[in-house]
């Protein structure tokens, strides 16, 4: 039985709660790729290191009081924080409003996970199977209990051509050039996509994170700008990430996140549309 909330008592704790997580996303996007835990020490300013005050941790409020500023050392705070915390804070509203609850919290971990996978790609130029693996699982999982309007077979489906799409075209791409074209990353990412939204979902996040690819890349090389540097020396084990699809310079992941998150939050809209068009 799901327990039925008022809608503005309901939509202030998804909001609450997605800016919460919004904080936690950026703890593991920084720490994961470091080989740090996630659990401890308590967050602390990436500037200085030192531990925060706990009033400096409130999502979304801090930055704003704070000006974007470690409130230690007078060290910028990234602004992709505060984006975090709004965006997913933004993210669980709509969902509780558009969504059963059992498929709204389903869509909303999807979304989150997403998140993590695109700023440590756009980082490190890799994608973590520490998030993939587990979260094709749990997608499955997911998809079976909590949405029914995806279904286990559709998972399943989508698994498979998630992972086996860009596994092929990887595949076939070594075959005819000799030279490794489609990281694993991405053929995890996609499986894990699957799982969650379905073969429709993998279709329309390979498609429209394709033309959003294109487009960053185009305007990467128009306006001369430079993605982030990896650090020097990742947590690049092979059990926990791979490097990014075809090597370039503006890394693929994040824009396969932003079109799954797209078809997650706007499926109906988007089933309707392309049944009527």
């Amino acid at each position: 039985m799901v327990l039925d909330l008022p809608t503005g008592i309901g939509g202030a704790m998804a909001f609450l709660i997605g800016a919460s997580v919004g904080s936690f996303v950026n703890v593991v996007a920084w720490r994961m790729p470091r080989d740090l835990s996630i659990v401890a020490p308590r967050s602390f300013c990436e500037s200085c290191e030192r531990t925060l005050p706990l009033w400096a941790n409130i999502p979304i409020l801090a930055y704003i009081g704070l000006r974007g500023r470690c409130v230690m050392c007078g060290g910028a705070i990234p602004f992709r924080h505060f984006l975090s915390e709004a965006g997913l804070a933004v993210t669980a509203l709509f969902l509780f409003l558009s969504f059963p609850l059992p498929s709204a919290i389903a869509r909303f971990a999807f979304c989150a996970a997403l998140w993590i996978v695109a700023v440590i790609d756009y980082d490190w130029r890799l994608i973590p199977n520490l998030i993939t693996w587990p979260g094709t699982i749990i997608g499955f999982l997911a998809a079976s209990l909590l949405m029914p309007e995806i279904g286990w077979k559709n998972s399943v489906l989508g698994i498979l051509m998630g992972g086996g799409v860009l596994y092929l075209t990887g595949y076939f791409y070594q075959l005819v050039r000799g030279q490794e074209g489609v990281g694993m990353g991405d053929v995890w990412l996609l499986a894990m996509v699957g799982g969650f939204i379905g073969w429709v979902g993998v279709f329309f996040t390979l498609f429209f994170g394709s033309m959003l690819g294109a487009i960053g890349g185009i305007a990467a090389a128009v306006t001369g700008a430079e993605t982030p540097t990896p650090p020097a020396d990742p947590a690049n084990e092979p059990q926990q990430a791979d490097v990014s699809i075809l090597r370039t310079e503006v890394p693929f992941g994040p824009f396969l996140a932003l079109a799954a998150g797209i078809f997650t939050l706007f499926q109906t809209q988007l089933t309707h549309w392309y049944l009527r068009g």
